[in-house]
């Protein structure tokens, strides 16, 4: 493990270079109103940081470390991919097992290239599946609990319909759509529904007191306190602790492709217990074996020219969100929509995450690659070879 001293003060920095002052200053000069920063690595270092406001609307409150946040799509991250490695280790489905095989609906699939998808290509978007539809215009938004089971019942039998857009294993298309389907796959092999089981098998075990999902079906509310997200239209207001993505609102507000609130700190807890079980470290109720994580992270687990591997992504780009100290051959971590980001550098034992509600009030915020840029090179600053190719 390669030796890092974290300079807060740097860090600092780019975290209020990226703050908003006003509502009008987001998506023209800064970013966002909203951070949540944390930074560990194997060796003990650790770095923590909230600063802002959950929004400039009346009665926003002063973003706390324990203010929640909705993280999009690093629930692939935290939910799919474990808990899709958790049952390889119990020995529930096998990385190139037929989806089929794992899930009967999919057997209805009217493409006869359908049987060839396995577990993994689900995992890593070589499915064939394309990447999104806008199922949130043809049902309602804010469902009743039964209504929303039926509309994911009904989602999930036309995702088993789409046509694929390309040869499984041989055409990389990051899907929501796929992650939608990996989430009735799982409770199939889990015999629960996936909200139970990831709060079992992760949330809890790792200590998790600020993740969960908001799920209308056990009788959540909105969580008082959190980040804002979007002023739509659709729904008649900001967007306040419930979930973002319209998507994963329609069907109840769980998923593995977004629905997940956390903090800084839990996501770093999460980070850091993955870390030591990649170095081989003892960690207590270990998530998955150090075998199963290998192969999840390894190039073998990528297809078709994909940067995506066992459910998590990897840098990309000539200019990656990752920033150019965390380097490709060894970082892996996931982006979230909402303007999240979860990276791990394997060979130096850093995790670093990155909460904002930069699709407040508008997803229409470009910045946010930016200042992740900017807060990524501050944790991790690129090599003087890098900066000076």
């Amino acid at each position: 493990m390669t030796q890092l001293l974290l300079d807060p003060q740097r860090i600092d920095r780019a975290l209020e270079r990226a703050l908003a002052p006003s509502l009008d200053a987001i998506g023209t000069t800064h970013t966002c109103s909203a951070i949540q920063a944390a930074v560990g690595t194997l060796d003990g270092q650790r770095y923590h940081r909230a600063i802002g406001r959950t929004s400039f609307e009346p009665g926003a409150l002063s973003v706390s470390p324990e203010t929640p946040f909705d993280i999009a799509s690093v629930t692939k991250a935290l939910v799919g991919a474990t808990l899709a490695m958790q049952a390889i280790d119990r020995g529930l489905a096998d990385w190139h097992a037929p989806l089929c095989e794992l899930f009967a609906p999919w057997r209805q699939h009217p493409d006869p290239r359908a049987a060839q998808v396995t577990f993994l290509q689900l995992l890593n978007h070589t499915s064939g599946l394309p990447a999104w539809h806008k199922y949130y215009l043809e049902y309602p938004l804010s469902p009743s609990p039964k209504r929303a089971e039926h509309t994911r019942r009904d989602v999930v039998a036309r995702i088993c319909q789409t046509p694929l857009c390309g040869d499984p294993g041989g055409i990389y298309a990051y899907s929501d759509l796929g992650y939608i389907l990996l989430a009735s796959v799982l409770e199939a092999i889990f015999e629960k529904p996936l909200a139970e089981v990831a709060r079992a098998q992760i949330f809890l075990p790792l200590q998790l007191q600020h993740t969960d999902y908001v799920w209308a079906a056990r009788g959540d509310t909105p969580l008082t306190g959190a980040a804002a997200t979007e002023r739509c239209e659709l729904r008649g207001g900001v967007v306040k602790g419930s979930v973002h993505d319209e998507n994963t609102e329609i069907i109840g507000g769980v998923s593995c492709h977004a629905g997940v609130f956390s903090t800084a700190d839990d996501l770093l807890r999460f980070g850091l217990h993955l870390l030591a079980i990649d170095h081989g470290e003892e960690v207590d109720a270990a998530l998955v074996s150090r075998e199963t994580l290998h192969f999840a992270w390894s190039e073998q687990a990528a297809m078709a020219g994909g940067n995506h591997r066992g459910g998590w992504d990897t840098p990309s780009g000539a200019t990656s969100s990752a920033g150019r100290g965390f380097l490709p051959a060894t970082t892996v971590g996931h982006l979230g929509f909402t303007g999240t980001s979860l990276w791990l550098e394997r060979e130096k034992g850093v995790v670093s995450v990155l909460l904002t509600n930069r699709v407040y009030p508008t997803r229409e915020n470009a910045r946010i690659k930016a200042a992740r840029i900017d807060f990524q090179e501050a944790v991790l600053p690129p090599s003087p070879l890098a900066q000076n190719p």
